[in-house]
């Protein structure tokens, strides 16, 4: 027995002696790390088998491991690239690893602090190699001779990563025209796991070339400050102070020359934006969250959204919006969901979307100065409501409602904008299926327009108006037609404003119409006529003209063909009217044929609301013997085959409009009978994955159990 004892005693004696000794060579090898020396000589033999790994220059001014302070820094790295320009540079790299946490296969950094990255990375062409592709070939992974990829041998134990802290300042990264910035961002994990942070100078600036016209536009982005924090529950709260956009083509502005024009120009854009969100789940593959504040102003075009807020949530190629509000100086509107389908070139998956109504109330001011100066004074409030749809050339409104708060105007209509990629082929499509003003809410509207206004006192007699029509909005053009009630009957009309020669143009037609109502005429009777209109719209052109005639006509001529009126009375029918007015005074000629002689008048008047002192010259011309020439039959031939034509082609073009509007239904409803076929088919395609995959796991899951049995049996077997 003491023999044993002293046999233990000894074992016991060298178990200590060699553990101290192994402690010893331990301590003093960790100790020989940790001198400058010896880290110096590892890094010299690391630089030269990375120089040899890239070959390219690669220096690192010096590297210090802290074995006792746990703590790693690499000080001044640069790698060139291969043309030998300075590609990647960091001036300071620390990183605080708790080193007893590492043995039990736990990666916790303390602490990471990178200083001065800069990186210079080129690939001027898509076909050309970029300057920093030789650094993702040397790091591949290797191949075997079969050409496979080497799999790594699963670990017994896996590594868990765990950060608290990190800290970045002075990042400034070049991709060919492209450059961003970052003044400093800080991240840090609080004791309960949640992280908070802060981003502060974000700047980038990218060039965007415009497909169409090739037009170089420079982009600038800055966020001066964004915090982010997670609460208890999970909820990543981010805020943004201050994000400032800024777009610049190089050309001068959309508006020089053009004074009626708004000032919103892509080309010339100062956004300031100021956002709050909140997110409640985010992974790869989709985000859920909201925005709980939005200030967005266009400082440059004036267009300024003061309260932005809707919730969102991402999944996949879907993206669905809901509980928007966006709100203006005096608009506010709201509609409860939007689904839109997102682009992907690379799939050729187009942009699309869809709202429920939208609803709410506005001023047209609001819009004014970026978009339409003549609205500018036009603060009569307005409700209104639509459906909204479309993709990124195409808009599509439907169930248009626009009314008073006093029901006075209440205009329905749908309608739609194409081409809002090219102007050249926009065209603004609206039909008007009744429109509705009352009272003196015509003058109210009119009163809205910083113009000069004609015949003010005629609008007012015309009563209560009701409109049924269309108009287009197409470049340098504007196009109305169609058919006004009015309490002096109605009135069928089409014309067009040619923004390039500036030329209002256009015909009415009458049936029955009290002419001598509207127009304070108590001889004039009802009256069914046909007639074309021209008039000078050019602001230099009027101008020169009124210096040197004054008066407050409109400038041009009209020509009327009156089939039947009445005067005192008397009827009169086939009747051939021309006026023509400098703006000062309308001088008219009147023609009316008879068998055995015309009657002939002439007429001038100054101002449309003293009709009654218009000044008639009435006379009359035999031509009882008169005999008409071969010219003047051709002339009338021509002249009535001219007006067929005419007719002809208006019947042409309403048919070939209702055609068209017919065929652009009939596509719409076949867009959206196959989008919810795809969607069906893809939900159905869904359930069957899901079904297989649960098929699948049920299989595995038994085929897993029938070889745990197969091995249990083994192994009772074998015992």
């Amino acid at each position: 027995m003491i023999i044993i004892q002293k046999f233990i005693l000894r074992i016991i004696k060298v178990v200590v002696i060699a553990a101290v000794s192994f402690m010893a060579l331990v301590v003093g090898a960790v100790g020989l790390l940790n001198t400058s020396s010896v880290q110096d000589r590892v890094l010299s033999y690391a630089t030269e088998m990375l120089q040899e790994e890239l070959q390219t220059k690669v220096e690192i001014d010096s590297v210090r491991i802290g074995f006792f302070s746990d703590d790693v820094r690499l000080y001044r790295l640069l790698v060139e690239d291969q043309q030998h320009r300075p590609m990647l540079q960091l001036k300071q790299l620390g990183v605080g690893i708790d080193m007893w946490a590492l043995l039990n296969g736990e990666v916790q950094l303390e602490e990471v602090n990178i200083n001065g990255l800069h990186a210079k990375l080129y690939k001027q062409k898509t076909d050309s190699v970029a300057n920093y592709q030789f650094v993702l070939d040397a790091f591949k992974k290797k191949k075997t001779e079969g050409g496979e990829k080497k799999k790594k041998k699963p670990s017994g134990k896996q590594l868990t990563l765990d950060l608290k802290k990190l800290r970045i300042e002075d990042v400034d990264l070049i991709y060919n025209d492209q450059h961003a910035s970052l003044g400093s961002l800080q991240l840090k994990q609080n004791w309960r796991g949640k992280f908070s942070g802060k981003i502060q100078k974000l700047e980038g600036s990218w060039v965007r070339i415009k497909k169409r016209d090739s037009v170089r536009v420079d982009n600038h982005l800055l966020v001066d400050a964004l915090t982010f924090e997670e609460d208890r529950k999970g909820k990543r709260i981010i805020a943004i102070d201050s994000v400032h956009w800024s777009t610049d083509n190089h050309l001068p502005h959309k508006r020089v020359a053009k004074p009626k024009r708004g000032w919103f120009d892509d080309g010339h854009m100062k956004v300031v934006a100021h956002l709050k969100a909140e997110l409640t789940h985010a992974d790869k593959d989709s985000i859920v969250g909201m925005l709980t504040e939005g200030d967005v102003n266009d400082v440059a075009s004036g267009l300024h959204i003061t309260d932005l807020r809707l919730r969102f949530h991402q999944q996949g190629e879907k993206l669905t919006v809901s509980n928007v509000v966006i709100g203006m100086k005096n608009t506010q509107l709201t509609f409860a969901k939007a689904d839109v389908q997102l682009p992907s070139k690379k799939k050729g998956r187009p942009l699309l979307f869809q709202t429920t109504p939208i609803t709410g109330t506005t001023q047209l001011t609001d819009i004014s100065h970026p978009f339409a100066p003549a609205l500018k004074n036009f603060k009569l409030p307005l409700r209104l409501s639509t459906k909204f749809s479309g993709t990124d050339s195409t808009l599509v409104f439907r169930d248009v409602i626009v009314k008073t708060d006093d029901g006075k105007v209440h205009i329905k209509g749908y309608g739609g904008i194409e081409g809002l990629k090219d102007k050249y082929k926009l065209n603004v499509h609206f039909n008007i299926t009744k429109a509705t003003i009352q009272g003196d809410s015509k003058e109210r509207i009119i009163n809205q327009f910083s113009v000069k206004k004609f015949m003010m006192k005629q609008l007012h007699t015309l009563g209560t108006i009701n409109y049924t029509g269309s108009f287009n909005v197409l470049y340098k053009k504007l196009q109305f037609r169609g058919t006004i009630g009015t309490a002096c009957g109605s009135i069928n009309f089409g014309l067009q404003i040619n923004a390039l020669n500036h030329y209002l143009t256009g015909n009415v037609k009458t049936r029955n119409f009290e002419l001598g109502k509207a127009m304070d005429y108590p001889d004039l009777g009802k009256t069914t006529c046909s007639a074309g209109f021209r008039f000078d719209i050019s602001k230099p052109r009027t101008a020169q003209m009124r210096r040197i005639k004054g008066g407050k006509l409109p400038i041009g001529n009209v020509d009327a063909l009156i089939d039947e009126t009445y005067l005192s009375g008397v009827r009169f029918s086939n009747i051939a009217a021309h006026i023509v007015s400098d703006g000062a005074i309308a001088e008219g000629k009147i023609n009316m044929k008879g068998k055995l002689a015309d009657i002939l008048c002439s007429f001038s008047f100054t101002n449309t609301d003293e009709m009654k002192k218009t000044k008639i010259k009435p006379g009359i011309r035999f031509h009882l013997f008169d005999k008409e020439t071969d010219e003047e039959k051709a002339a009338r031939k021509a002249e009535k085959e001219k007006k067929k034509a005419e007719k002809a082609v208006l019947k042409e073009q309403k048919k070939a409009e209702k055609a068209a509007l017919k065929e652009k239904k009939k596509a719409e409803k076949a867009a959206l009978k196959e989008q919810k076929k795809a969607e069906k088919e893809k939900r159905k395609a869904e359930k069957a994955a899901l079904k297989e995959q649960k098929k699948a796991e049920k299989a595995a899951l038994k085929e897993q159990k029938r070889a745990e049995k197969e091995r249990r049996k083994a192994e009772k077997n074998k015992d």
